[in-house]
């Protein structure tokens, strides 16, 4: 009698643990239902409406007869309206899932089916969180930018062959962590520096969606201390590399009412850097272009010909000018005051510790991590990413509760 007492009661116990199991998990189907009509409100309704008219206007032959380049901009709205209605309904399909998952455990006699129920239930709500998360984020990066592609510049500074070392070192860590993040990132530029496998600067392209937004606050000084490799004494070293990030203007985001005079700007050529045959390294196809009043320079050797480079250049010397006009909220590139935007190493961005302990800390956001190996690696600069949209979220909430 005893033994079939424990044996009920054992079996009572196991049956609260699957029900209160199931609760709990019912319960964070229920939140995150919850908090998917939160985050959507009437937006999807919204880009419903909206799809279904660029459908219509689409399907007329009458828009490529117009105009193409209004046709070009009207398909890309549509395919991007598209895009997020099935991210959207995605959502939906994965909370269904965990939903049916869940029950399924009260169901099952069978404990292994009862585990693997749990763990499909859990894999569901995880990838929920992580492209809820995305999506929150993203929908922090409101500036006018933000959605464009973006051209990552890195520049050694101070510091001599460490800090040309220190570049090369960002521009690994840049490449590993938004490869899998974006869908295209591809290195565009770079110069060599003083010692093999060093570099006194390169330039990232990097395509995706928000991909300025993602990267804008990287803008700054990057400070490096750490035992020089380079020093027979490994005795330790301080070195600086700024890093830029600027938007790839698309054609709509062009303002025409903004250019810049031909009187404001120096332009010269040279024979470009690096690998890509005879027409690259002997002819002078690369440009740089120097804004007379503020003193901003660019430099393109991208294309094998130098008009092309010519005009990339004009349009990347632009998107800067566009940034500071932003940044200093003037109303022309002319208005734009040339001492705010010279490059400051007086104060720093990140700050990179590696000697005589470990330590990353980022000034703008506050955020830090003793494993600086993995962020150099490439996946942990991801937190420092989110840390700094987050922190500017809620500099910019603050400012809206005390402007009301």
């Amino acid at each position: 009698m005893v033994v079939v007492a424990m044996l009920v009661l054992r079996g009572s116990v196991q049956r609260f643990k699957h029900t209160t199991r199931m609760i709990m998990s019912m319960n964070e189907v229920n939140l995150f239902e919850a908090r998917i009509g939160k985050v959507l409100g009437t937006k999807e309704g919204s880009q419903k409406l909206r799809v279904e008219e660029l459908e219509h206007i689409c399907a007329s032959s009458d828009l490529w007869e117009e105009s193409l380049d209004k046709a070009r901009i009207l398909t890309a709205e549509l395919a991007n309206g598209r895009k997020q209605l099935e991210r959207w309904q995605s959502w939906r399909r994965l909370l269904a899932d965990a939903e049916a998952a869940t029950r399924a455990v009260s169901e099952e006699a069978d404990e292994e089916a009862r585990v693997y129920y749990q763990e499909e239930a859990k894999h569901a709500l995880t990838e929920l969180e992580r492209d809820l998360e995305a999506f929150e984020l993203e929908q922090t990066m409101d500036g006018p930018y933000d959605k464009l592609d973006c051209r990552l510049e890195i520049q050694a500074g101070a510091g001599g062959v460490d800090a040309q070392d220190w570049c090369a070192m960002l521009l690994r860590m840049y490449l590993r962590c938004l490869e899998s993040r974006f869908d295209e990132v591809r290195l565009v530029e770079s110069v060599d520096g003083e010692a093999p496998n060093v570099l006194k600067s390169a330039a990232l392209e990097v395509k995706g969606a928000y991909a300025f937004g993602f990267l804008r606050g990287e803008k700054g000084a990057h400070r490096l201390v750490r035992q020089s490799p380079f020093n027979a004494n490994a005795k330790r070293h301080t070195s600086f590399v700024s890093v830029e990030p600027i938007p790839i203007l698309d054609d709509e985001d062009d303002d025409d009412q903004q250019d810049i005079p031909e009187s404001d700007l120096s332009i010269s050529t040279m024979r470009s850097g690096g690998s890509g045959g005879q027409n690259v390294n002997k002819v002078e196809t690369a440009v740089r272009i120097t804004h007379n009043p503020t003193g901003l320079t660019v430099r393109c050797e991208k294309e094998r010909s130098q008009s092309a480079n010519k005009k990339i250049a004009l349009s990347l010397l632009k998107a800067k000018l566009l940034i500071i006009l932003q940044e200093q909220k003037a109303v022309r590139i002319a208005d734009i005051r040339g001492e705010k935007v010279q490059a400051d190493f007086g104060s720093s961005l990140r700050n990179y510790v590696l000697h005589p302990y470990k330590l990353v800390k980022d000034s703008f956001s506050g955020f830090e991590t003793s494993n600086a190996l993995d962020v150099l690696d490439g996946p942990g600069l991801d937190q420092f990413l989110d840390a700094t949209l987050r922190h500017r979220a809620s500099l910019s909430s603050s400012s809206n509760q005390q402007g009301c």
